[in-house]
């Protein structure tokens, strides 16, 4: 996983379909666990272009409501909210076998509080062909 960022603009979250696969059972076991907080860490080598960083770390927290991501003084891609929204928000991490090259709006939701207002939107991406470039796999 990757996550590109620009203040400014949207933070992406970049992997695999397996790679988000896993990120997405990964949240479904922290959710469904007594666990608060789930830090997940990223790949910061290489480029960060054309962004201007590369944050370090997705951390998914357990609180109360609505969803709100933010970038933590950590550097950290920051998502907390209630255990219900929290689970909706998971799911856009899951990608089809057939959906190499899509993306994913989290918060394209129609839920009454699912989103707090100031929250990051990010955009989840799936491209298994530039990752494995990156990793030297192909």
């Amino acid at each position: 996983m990757r996550i590109y960022y620009s203040a400014g603009s949207d933070p992406m979250v970049l992997d695999s379909i397996a790679g988000l696969n896993e990120i997405h059972k990964r949240l479904t076991e922290f959710l469904d666990s007594d666990q608060s907080l789930l830090r997940l860490f990223a790949d910061v080598s290489g480029s960060a272009e054309p962004s201007d960083e590369l944050l370090p770390v997705l951390e998914v927290e357990k609180t109360e409501g609505s969803i709100y991501v933010f970038l933590s003084t950590g550097r950290a891609l920051r998502i907390t909210g209630g255990i219900d929204n929290l689970k909706v928000y998971a799911n856009f991490f899951r990608f089809r076998a057939d959906e190499d090259g899509a993306h994913h709006h989290p918060e394209y939701v129609e839920r009454p509080g699912y989103l707090r207002p100031g929250t990051l939107s990010v955009i989840i991406e799936a491209d298994t062909e530039y990752i494995e470039e990156l990793r030297g796999e192909s």
